[in-house]
């Protein structure tokens, strides 16, 4: 697959071109999809080189029982993520709006108490709150950052944005906030007189579980955008919902949705697109069959590359120097999920299991109880781990890669035995899932500089998509980004009608 490729060694493309074809069947490339369907491009084609659909946000199956290897949960989206909100109601997902304009969704995708619990200092407390226990004093730095996080939440530039809005392309162009892309996180905390181990711990907790990223290397717009872009504030929560919204499969389930608005002759599993060349008035694809290695062409007025952005240096053809160096350049953390199976619950030490069960003192996320959302659970109970390799990427990946499932499987056994010392004694299995390419890292720069501007520039008739192209690694971002390349795509196509985009206001 990995060979070099001209167009001399692909068939010519049988048949007439295809209206749009779009390469990737993620979030990003499944969004783009429909956005097509839904304007009226019929003639249209999704090419995904895994056998089942959905990238990064992948459900397998542990016998009878659905596992969410990759992202798994979603929050109610910010009153201005207007294509979110378009989406979401066509997916069933928001059944509608009260008299104050908030979201409704179905009571049983609302993520069900106990929330999360946090095992510190040999056992488990409820909530993510490593200050458990502290007095008024001792917590100060934490109602500090609060406030502060707070204010950026309620702050809207000279431009009348919000400072963190969801797209990230309706925040303010306020320099006082872009140039926050240009610090660490770690920084902008010493900056505000902020050095306390808790504070940081959670910080960087946050950063780790959305990013993949570190307090001292995420950017510090990425990380206030965390905590600003939602009405997380307890202050707020009368204002506007910002509840958790999770499904046994994981974002699985709102993958499936989405590909049964396509028709199944409008998607093709197991082809890895090899060559793509472009022009302003179509693009050619040279791509392989990977279970048959056999070797086919196709044309099409337009397409959307929505796979990840690294890879299109390998694959497209005649990008600009600068979009190929744009693009390569950007950093990927890997990450490991492990279904580990027990014949019973662990035994634990304070708070009762919770749907997030994290481990102070660890460098994995902890587990997600797979099951939390069934209502009555049957079978073998999974906790699904999560360890996402931060540091020294390429390295780590390497490792991911090279190690063993025995290898991992101690790993994982020797970071839960502080919390649940039987844990050999339950577990009956262990399932590994192992993303080399888990999540562009938003790094100081890859919000706002120059880069992202070439990300997200079309080429020719080839436009990009993929929460790759923003930098910030959200469902909603790989939604948005695909629906915007979607539209760019109808815009070649002459194809007319309302944007579902309107928060650019014609910045496109």
């Amino acid at each position: 697959m990995r060979e070099p490729r001209v167009p001399g060694d692909f068939p010519p493309p049988q048949g007439q071109p295809l209206d749009a074809i779009v390469i990737g069947g993620g979030v990003a490339g499944l969004s783009a999809a429909w956005r097509l369907q839904r304007a009226g491009v019929q003639r249209l084609l999704l090419l995904e080189l895994a056998e089942g659909l959905g990238g990064t946000s992948l459900t397998g199956r542990i016998g009878d029982h659905p596992v969410a290897w990759g992202a798994h949960y979603i929050n109610i989206p910010p009153a201005e993520a207007d294509c979110i909100h378009t989406l979401l109601q066509e997916l069933q997902v928001i059944r509608g709006y009260d008299a104050a304009g908030r979201p409704e969704v179905d009571p049983e995708y609302l993520l069900r108490w106990p929330h999360e619990r946090l095992f510190v200092n040999g056992r488990w407390v409820d909530d993510l709150d490593p200050f458990a226990g502290a007095g008024a004093a001792e917590a100060e730095p934490l109602r500090r950052f609060e406030d502060e996080m707070l204010r950026w939440t309620l702050y809207r530039g000279r431009d009348g944005r919000r400072a963190f809005a969801m797209p990230l392309r309706y925040s303010s162009a306020d320099s006082a906030v872009r140039e926050l892309d240009q610090l660490t996180m770690l920084q902008f905390l010493r900056a505000h007189g902020l050095d306390d181990p808790r504070l940081d711990w959670l910080v960087d907790y946050a950063c780790r579980d959305d990013y993949g990223t570190p307090l001292d290397q995420v950017s510090a717009w990425a990380g206030i955008h965390y905590y600003a872009c939602r009405f997380y504030d307890r202050r707020l929560r009368d204002q506007y919902p910002s509840d958790t919204l999770t499904w046994p499969e994981g974002n699985g389930f709102l993958v499936g949705r989405l590909a049964a608005t396509l028709d199944p002759a409008q998607r093709q599993t197991g082809t890895a697109v090899l060559r793509v060349e472009t022009a302003a008035d179509g693009v050619w694809l040279g791509c392989m069959d990977t279970r048959s290695g056999a070797l086919f062409s196709l044309r099409a007025r337009r397409a959307v590359y929505a796979g990840k952005l690294h890879t299109v240096p390998l694959v497209v053809q005649g990008l600009p120097p600068a979009q190929q160096e744009a693009m390569a350049g950007l950093s990927y953390c890997a990450w490991l999920v492990a279904a580990v199976q027990v014949s019973r619950l662990p035994l634990s030490k304070g708070a009762p299991l919770a749907w997030d069960n994290v481990l102070a003192e660890s460098p994995s996320l902890g587990y997600v109880a797979a099951d939390h959302q069934r209502p009555a659970a049957s079978g073998p109970r999974v906790l699904l781990y999560h360890l996402p390799l931060v540091r020294q990427v390429a390295e780590a990946r390497r490792h991911l890669l090279e190690r063993d499932q025995a290898f991992w499987a101690a790993q994982i056994l020797a970071d839960l035995r502080p919390a649940h010392p039987d844990i050999d004694e339950v577990v009956e299995a262990i399932d590994l899932y192992r993303w080399g390419h888990a999540m562009a890292q938003p790094l100081p720069g890859t919000i706002w500089g120059e880069g992202a501007a070439w990300r997200q520039r079309a080429c020719g008739a080839l436009s990009f998509a993929g929460c790759d192209t923003t930098g910030l690694p959200l469902f909603e971002e790989a939604c948005f980004s695909g629906i915007r390349a979607a539209e760019q795509c109808l815009q070649g196509l002459g194809v007319g009608g309302p944007t579902l985009i309107p928060g650019l206001g014609g910045d496109g």
